[in-house]
């Protein structure tokens, strides 16, 4: 009769343990999906599918965690603190290339006017950098690629300009304590340094593709939750299709999330291209053309080749997802 209740009580607990496992699986498959971002108009998208339920709508809960710059969002996003992150074409490679795998899942934006390097008003052009000190924001990001390609497009070589790393939102402050001459920044450093008398020397639209902003997940998080992923994906289309046909109360709400003034954010929407559904399933196409991120994305990969940045060529297969994409709009590739 001892060794019965003992049996029964063993095989209890075995159901019970069983049980529990099953509730930490259900809650792990309903835990909120996290993405970092940091101020950017192309991103604030995301704000607008939470405002208006859209994430609730489509059954994914989503926390948005909000940081100060790109260099503080990258780090968060490293260190695993979430699970996605919106960021540019160029830092997913590198990414990657340091064993973090990670996929694009959507394209949010390529930036025109949106992406400047702003300098004094007694210069004309980036070819009056010469001897000059330019900022860009961190070492072999895509701040540094960028501002290195429009030197490069205008003759000057590194060689011929002095470089320092500031944040973009520090580019006006660094501008007025003499600390560097021109700098890369955006909105909503970009208005608050026009409106003081700075000068746009040089915009991404002069390097076309080198500026593609972008919504990435951890590999391992599209393997474990794709319908959530996918649900993430519609959510940001359908946000994306209120701003265009609700600007002024869209600019409102994405403003006051930024933390921008309205006029900043109109600023920084009207600076860049957002490709909708077709442009997206375009855009995570192989063609040649810079709208192509797996084209573009060959141009970023020369590029760091060739400045020893990596050692050999990654596979960009391996970091564009195009399946969730595809899926809403109804063709059914399956990327192999």
């Amino acid at each position: 009769m001892e060794k019965t209740i003992i049996v029964v009580n063993v095989l209890l607990l075995i159901c019970i343990n069983a049980g529990c496992a099953d509730k930490i699986e259900e809650i792990k498959k309903n835990a909120s999906i996290r993405i970092v971002l940091n101020p950017w108009p192309g991103y604030a998208h995301l704000f607008i599918a939470k405002e208006k339920g859209y994430f609730k709508e489509n059954n994914v809960d989503i926390e948005l965690v909000f940081k100060e710059d790109a260099t503080i969002s990258r780090e968060t996003y490293k260190n695993g603190e979430v699970d996605g992150i919106c960021m540019l074409l160029p830092d997913v490679i590198m990414l990657n290339v340091q064993n973090i795998p990670t996929k694009i899942v959507y394209v949010a934006d390529y930036s025109n006017t949106g992406d400047v390097i702003i300098g004094r008003d007694n210069y004309n052009s980036l070819t009056d950098l010469k001897g000059k000190t330019v900022s860009f924001e961190g070492i072999n990001t895509f701040s540094h690629m960028f501002v290195l390609k429009a030197l490069e497009n205008v003759g000057l070589s590194e060689i011929d300009v002095r470089f320092k790393n500031v944040i973009a939102g520090d580019v006006l402050k660094a501008l007025k304590e003499g600390r560097i001459d021109a700098g890369h920044t955006w909105s909503p450093t970009k208005v608050k340094a026009l409106n003081a008398g700075y000068k746009i020397l040089g915009t991404a639209g002069d390097t076309p593709g080198v500026i593609t902003d972008v919504l990435a997940f951890s590999s391992k998080v599209i393997k474990k939750r794709p319908a959530k992923i996918l649900a993430v994906v519609k959510s940001i289309l359908q946000a994306r299709a209120f701003v265009h046909t609700n600007k002024q109360e869209a600019i409102a709400i994405m403003a006051k999330a930024e933390s921008m003034s309205e006029a900043e954010m109109l600023d920084g929407i009207d600076g860049v291209y957002q490709p909708d559904l077709q442009g997206n399933v375009e855009a995570m196409k192989k063609k040649e053309n810079m709208t192509s991120i797996y084209y573009s994305g060959e141009h970023v990969v020369r590029f760091f080749l060739n400045r020893g940045q990596l050692s050999h060529e990654p596979n960009l297969d391996e970091m564009i997802e195009p399946g969730f994409i595809n899926e809403l709009a109804g063709n059914q590739i399956i990327k192999k």
